[in-house]
């Protein structure tokens, strides 16, 4: 999911809400392999990704590592149903390159809620955004055949194909490696 100032100038936030927004921020680096939420721990920040990449995951039946998101610049960095309702998560957001992010708390996200009343509306349009793409994602697993799915994706994420191994991406598209191999000769 991205999020910039272009996405943020149709809420007409005022000067002094958008500093007081920006103030509430605070810089936080995760180190390549380094977790910024494990499975089991509750998400108590939201991210925004300045520099660097990372990634969702969760684990099937067999303790396979299923990507379910990839977070490149620019990416808004949440766990909704862990941050939202200060509940454990049930994935894990690992960084694959050493990543900048600017965060914030729980605590000061119901903050800014109070201050900035605007930010209740920013937040509701970005789970319906984050709904949707989920709805996508899913018809297109129905919908679409693996080479399908995987064009789809170097034609939607060119920059994040050049960054991440093939067996993360063949995860995200619900296929093995194998498979993919197969695909990409084909291409």
């Amino acid at each position: 999911m991205k999020l910039d100032k272009d996405s943020l100038n149709k809420y007409n936030l005022t000067d002094k809400e958008l500093k007081l927004t920006m103030s509430s921020y605070v810089p936080m680096s995760v180190k390549a392999n380094d977790f910024f939420l494990k499975e089991g721990i509750i998400c108590h920040y939201i991210g925004f990704v300045t520099k660097g990449i990372l990634r969702a995951y969760i684990f099937d039946d067999f303790a396979n590592e299923i990507t379910t998101e990839f977070y490149p610049e620019g990416s808004l960095i949440i766990s909704f149903d862990s941050f939202n309702n200060q509940i454990p998560s049930k994935e894990n957001i690992r960084a694959i390159e050493d990543t900048e992010l600017m965060v914030i708390s729980f605590e000061k996200q119901k903050e800014v809620y109070q201050l900035v009343p605007v930010w209740n509306q920013i937040c509701k349009d970005l789970a319906d955004s984050v709904s949707r793409e989920m709805l996508e994602r899913t018809r297109q697993f129905q919908t679409m055949t693996a080479s399908e799915r995987y064009n789809d994706f170097c034609k939607k994420h060119p920059e994040i194909l050049q960054r991440v191994t093939l067996g993360y991406i063949a995860s995200y598209i619900g296929v093995d490696i194998a498979t993919l191999s197969r695909i990409r000769r084909k291409v």
